[in-house]
């Protein structure tokens, strides 16, 4: 599931993505893939997921400081794949 973001779900629309069967939400894929789509231009998504979606039964709303904690822990290996992937291009 995509949203629009940055912003994080209420708790009544992560009820509605539970319902459809949607585990992750992302809010890092648009519009930019729909722009580059448009512009011809080859386009590859990398996401981090970062913390449980607001209507989790049994988990506390998530803060933006812990989401940019658990992003940070991840970078080098963010880094390190990425690295991974241009040198193979």
């Amino acid at each position: 599931m995509v949203i629009q973001g940055p912003r994080f779900s209420t708790r009544a629309e992560s009820a509605w993505f539970g319902r459809n069967g949607w585990d992750v939400v992302n809010m890092t894929q648009h519009p930019e893939a729909a722009l580059a789509r448009e512009a011809g231009l080859a386009y590859a998504g990398i996401a981090l997921v970062t913390d449980h979606d607001a209507g989790v039964p049994g988990v506390e709303p998530v803060a933006q400081g812990e989401v940019f904690r658990v992003f940070e822990d991840n970078v080098a290996r963010l880094r390190a794949s990425l690295l991974t992937v241009v040198k193979s291009l």
